[in-house]
């Protein structure tokens, strides 16, 4: 079992990777650790990611359980607020 844990910022106005899922069975828990209520952060699988088309990450932490395909995939955030964004995770999977 590989446990993977980080924190991104995510500067307002910009749209940066904040993780990559590995190709395996896997659970993956990520959250919005800013101070500021206004901070929004989406995210999404592309470069793409918008308020209109993202998850909205909240301090919640949101979790998921899946297999994912052979190439992985990584994970985008996209901050429209006017003040930098902390987007913390934490993956495990199967992997050694």
């Amino acid at each position: 079992m590989a446990y993977v844990m980080g924190q991104v910022t995510v500067a307002s106005g910009s749209t940066v990777p904040l993780f990559t899922v590995p190709p395996s069975l896997c659970n993956v828990t990520f959250w919005n650790s800013s101070t500021s209520a206004t901070n929004i952060v989406s995210v999404g699988t592309s470069t793409a990611v918008t308020s209109a088309n993202g998850l909205q990450c909240h301090s919640i932490p949101t979790s998921f359980n899946s297999y994912v395909s052979s190439k992985g995939a990584t994970f985008y955030g996209a901050n429209t607020s006017g003040t930098n964004g902390l987007i913390n995770y934490v993956i495990v999977t199967d992997q050694g």
